[in-house]
């Protein structure tokens, strides 16, 4: 079966083709559209009533839960058999920094710098790893400064003025492709877990 992939950055369309690769290898990518920024709220509602298999992964960002994002982005519309709509909690980098040894072997940094995961919802045992601000912003303030990598440095770190280092996406790409123990990472993170189980159901 072919499917479409959305994500509004390389990276986390990355994600979402490794996690095909790695759980559905039945599934072929036909195309890979990237909606920026806010354009991934508007056109959601149109690729859910599209009909044909879509897989997109946003962030939950500042939106209290996923219920309450679906409830902001779709209204009242049920969500397509065809459409997997998945959210990481807070960023997708998340997801990449909860396989703790795996992120801080390949980003030259001492583990106890990746914050552990907490549960946040004890009733339903959600258990995400938690940042005091937005993952990708952490991860490039509190983490990679400390890398012994010189290249991460400079690859990762923010010039003045930018939001992201100016090889992001080449720098983070290869980890999320070769090194990304995902196994690991759904131990710390509910959300990542989820859409694993989603995704061998789809």
């Amino acid at each position: 079966m072919f499917v479409d992939v959305v994500g509004e950055d390389l990276v986390t369309q990355t994600i979402i083709e490794r996690l095909i690769r790695q759980y559905r290898q039945d599934l072929k990518v036909r195309n890979f559209l990237p909606a920026r920024g806010g354009q991934i709220k508007n056109l959601a509602p149109m690729y859910n009533k599209l009909g044909h298999p879509i897989i997109l992964l946003t962030d939950l960002d500042t939106y209290e839960c996923p219920p309450e994002l679906i409830s902001d982005w779709f209204g009242e519309d049920d969500l397509n058999k065809h459409f997997l709509f998945r959210i990481a909690y807070g960023e997708a980098e998340s997801w990449l920094m909860a396989d703790r040894e795996g992120f801080a072997k390949w980003s030259s940094v001492n583990v106890d710098l990746i914050p552990h995961s907490k549960i946040i919802d004890r009733r339903k045992m959600i258990s995400e790893l938690e940042f005091p601000y937005k993952p990708s912003l952490y991860m490039m303030r509190e983490i990679i400064p400390h890398s012994i990598n010189k290249e991460f440095l400079e690859n990762l770190m923010p010039k003045e003025g930018a939001k992201k280092g100016p090889a992001y996406n080449s720098t983070m790409i290869p980890f999320v492709k070769q090194d990304w123990n995902i196994e690991n990472a759904a131990q710390h993170s509910t959300s990542l877990c989820r859409t694993i189980e989603k995704l061998k159901q789809y």
